[in-house]
């Protein structure tokens, strides 16, 4: 017998949807409220309420407050117009247990066209979005380990400066910067003066504690975006800047040592009893280009010569 000969009893509707694994209610689509006239046994598990106690309720007496407005505004524009729709929202068991519930409204026309039920499927898909939610999170947490980890690579975890190797790996974004335009590409190399005699002196705790001062001064004295500070080892540190004319180069260095000298940070074995920096300044025009080991080597001669000139000075090489 084809299907389209086969008599669609209440009988048969009623033991075809029971059979279904997710929720079906049916609703009048004529009154003004949409009574709910049938649901299936899996909407009565899926809700929590019986049969009995659905049938004539309004059709959003499942909704909660977490509902939201345009999913509402979705099923009403729906009912009113006869219509299909399909959303997704936060419904509210008997228990008051909230659940997700993903909901395909369908139209039911007789004979005539004339739209005279609407059938709702709803499916309870609480686990999947609580799953999607997990693995959401986990990619965030993922996400900002591999920033932490990240941050760790490139970041003295001492200063919380950049950290040698990350900036050995600059030269080439700062030139093409300077290239760009048109500018100097200066380096400057920082000892802090008598370490070894502070360390003997104080401590290594006090060390530690004085080379995150001398740090925040660096940061302190060179943030232009063009400056980028770095702890190059031990008590060396090192910045690329661009965009300073020789002059200009030997005006932050003396900005430095101007901060140094107001920071007091005592030191006993020194000659001036506070802790002191030698500055090395290196310079090159972009046209003129030469290698990152040539221009930090400059510097670092200039810095010995800082050094073996007294200290507390900064030399241009």
């Amino acid at each position: 017998m084809p299907f389209s000969d086969i008599e669609i009893s209440k009988n048969l509707l009623d033991k075809t949807l029971s059979a279904l694994t997710d929720g079906v209610c049916i609703v009048d689509a004529k009154q003004p409220k949409h009574p709910i006239l049938y649901v299936n046994p899996a909407f009565e598990v899926m809700s929590g309420f019986s049969l009995e106690e659905t049938l004539g309720e309004d059709y959003f007496f499942l909704n909660s407050t977490q509902t939201k407005e345009i999913e509402l505004d979705t099923i009403s524009s729906a009912l009113n117009f006869g219509q299909c729709c399909h959303v997704v929202m936060r419904n509210k068991r008997k228990s008051g247990e909230l659940f997700w519930c993903d909901t395909t409204l369908a139209a039911i026309p007789d004979k005539e066209g004339n739209i005279c039920y609407f059938i709702s499927v709803q499916k309870d898909i609480s686990d999947e979005i609580d799953t999607q939610k997990v693995i959401a999170e986990q990619i965030t947490a993922l996400e900002d380990a591999k920033r932490r980890l990240e941050g760790l690579a490139r970041t003295d975890s001492l200063t919380e400066l950049y950290n040698k190797r990350y900036f050995e790996l600059q030269y080439p974004t700062q030139y093409s910067i300077a290239k760009r335009n048109d500018d100097c590409l200066t380096v400057f190399m920082i000892d802090v003066d008598h370490f070894k005699h502070y360390n003997d002196h104080y401590g290594h705790v006090y060390g530690d504690k004085c080379l995150k001062q001398v740090a925040q001064a660096l940061s302190h004295v060179f943030q232009r975006t063009s400056d980028f500070v770095a702890r190059f080892g031990g008590e060396e540190f090192i910045i690329y800047s661009v965009g300073l004319s020789e002059l200009q180069a030997q005006v932050s260095a003396r900005n430095l040592l101007e901060y140094m000298k107001d920071l007091k940070i005592p030191h006993e074995k020194s000659e001036l009893s506070h802790v002191t920096v030698s500055i090395g300044i290196a310079s090159a025009m972009w046209e003129h280009p030469m290698g990152p080991n040539e221009l930090i080597e400059r510097a670092d001669k200039a810095m010995y010569l800082a050094k073996s000139g007294g200290r507390n000075k900064a030399v241009v090489y």
